[in-house]
Order: structure tokens, then C-alpha cells, then sequence
């Protein structure tokens, strides 16, 4: 049984925007083929003559989150994410294999026990999780292809840039993001919400925000594949 956490009512307001931000249809733009995962051997860069087609690796991306449930069923998990975000909390689905819901996103066990102690308080059982996102190489092809893979890589490496480094590289962020085709206009939402989060609000908060970018990455990266 949840209770309501007053301590996290102060941040719903930006955390909601995030969630609730909708897909487009704009997706049609940019097509995506995973090559290998992880990377074999070096990918030829992609030749002068054709930049619409742009090969991509995405380093990994290491974090540990609060588990707050392992389903088999994507509607339970689909179930659990929704009734917390209810209640303000920024879940999101971080495995499918099985469902796994999260809260927060930190570089470290360490880091990731404020969230599960205020879990706790609002009535939410977790434990903590560490979650690697493999390396993965990609060939991307059609309109705004060098475009949309430098602003995969931009959120991926600001995804493993820890909180005390993240202020001196939030406008080099913030300009990267401007180049954002319209096949990633959901990703551009959510690091601008990122963003804004870094800037203004605490840093257990901000940790919630990065498990919601990391969510969007993870949703574009499977979008765009289709």
C-alpha cells in the first residue's frame, strides 16, 4: 500500500511534463540498423559522398537505479509505473527481459540510497539495482542521419557524466540538443527537461529526471529501428 510523499510534490510539476511528453510521428524521417552489439571490429567511418549514412557506436552506460518491481507481464510493469507516477514518483520500465520498473538513476549503491530510503517513507518498497546498458554499434541512414547521431552520442555521454561534472557541460548540452532532427523530437523534450532539472532543482530529484532521459534513449534507440 503507497502513501502519499509531500517531499516530492515540489518536483512533479517538471517531472510530469516529462512523462507525459507524446510520440510523433515524425519518426518515418531516420532509419536505424543495429550492426552488432557489442562492437566487433572498427566500423568504417561513412564516405564523403554519402552523409545521409553515418555509423554510430554508443558506449556503455553503467548506473544503478531502485527496483521497485520484476514483471513477466509488460501491462503489470506498464501497471506499477503508472500507479507511482501517481504519486509523483519518476518511474520507468529500464528492461524488458524480464520488466523491471526503476526509480532514479545514480553512479553508484552509495548514491542511490537516499532514493530508496525516500521510497521507503512514501510507503514504496525498492532495493537497489545496477543496470548496464551494453555497448552497441549502429548504421543510421536517411535525412539528418549525421544529425540524429551526434545527438544519440551528445544524450549518451551525458547520461555518464556524473552530477558533480554535469553543470560545466550542461551548455554544450543545451547547443548539441538545438540540432535535433524532428525524428527525435520526444528526446529533445526530455534532455530539455534534463537540463532544466540540472539547473534548478535538488540533486535527488535531478537523479529521477536522468532515469527519465534514460528511459527516452532507450525508447528512441527502439523507435528508430523499426
Amino acid at each position: 500500500m503507497y502513501k502519499y510523499n509531500p517531499w516530492i510534490n515540489k518536483g512533479i510539476g517538471l517531472i510530469g511534463c516529462a512523462v507525459i511528453v507524446w510520440m510523433t510521428w515524425f519518426f518515418g524521417y531516420t532509419y536505424v540498423k543495429l550492426v552488432t552489439q557489442p562492437r566487433g571490429p572498427d566500423i568504417p567511418s561513412p564516405s564523403p559522398v554519402d552523409q545521409n549514412e553515418f555509423f554510430l557506436t554508443l558506449d556503455t552506460i553503467e548506473f544503478w537505479t531502485c527496483q521497485t518491481g520484476v514483471f513477466n507481464s509488460e501491462s503489470n510493469a506498464l501497471r506499477e509505473k503508472e500507479e507511482l507516477q501517481q504519486l509523483g514518483w519518476d518511474a520507468q520500465i529500464i528492461s524488458r527481459d524480464p520488466f523491471i520498473v526503476g526509480v532514479g538513476f545514480a553512479y553508484s549503491k552509495e548514491e542511490v540510497l537516499p532514493i530508496q530510503e525516500l521510497l521507503k517513507e512514501g510507503g514504496v518498497v525498492s532495493i537497489p539495482k545496477s543496470v548496464t546498458s551494453p555497448e552497441r554499434a549502429f548504421r543510421i541512414r536517411g535525412t539528418g542521419a549525421i544529425q540524429t547521431a551526434k545527438v544519440l552520442e551528445g544524450v549518451n555521454t551525458f547520461l555518464k557524466t556524473p552530477y558533480t561534472d554535469r553543470e560545466s557541460r550542461l551548455s554544450e548540452f543545451e547547443n548539441l540538443m538545438v540540432l535535433t532532427p524532428r525524428a527525435l523530437t520526444n528526446l529533445y523534450e526530455v534532455s530539455r527537461l534534463s537540463i532544466k532539472a540540472e539547473r534548478t532543482l535538488p540533486v535527488d530529484l535531478r537523479k529521477m529526471m536522468s532515469l527519465n532521459l534514460y528511459g527516452e534513449y532507450l525508447n528512441t534507440l527502439e523507435m528508430l529501428q523499426k
